[in-house]
């Protein structure tokens, strides 16, 4: 098992956000990731407009899973439409 922390920006409007957290963790934990911790960063500026958006709530999670899985996990986050972006970041070796 591996530590990542994936940290994603949702949309605001219409409660997207709220939906988009629910629907990334059971992403996470359908694909057999455990989260270890999770923390709101609140509603941020975007650095640039993405899908008409300026602005989104950023959430982080700190997550352990394997290796082999994450593909699986990153293609089912793409197809969620609450989520701007999501990046994944590797957590020590």
């Amino acid at each position: 098992m591996k530590t990542y922390e994936l940290v994603c920006a949702f949309r605001l409007k219409e409660g997207q956000d709220v939906a988009g957290i629910e629907a990334v963790k059971k992403i996470l934990t359908d694909g057999k990731a455990s989260i270890k911790s999770e923390e709101d960063m609140g509603d941020r500026e975007l650095a640039y407009e993405i899908d008409k958006e300026t602005r989104g709530r950023y959430r982080l999670f700190n997550v352990e899973l394997d290796q082999e899985r994450l593909p699986k996990i990153e293609d089912a986050l793409k197809l969620r439409k609450e989520i701007l972006r999501y990046l994944f970041v590797a957590n020590g070796s």
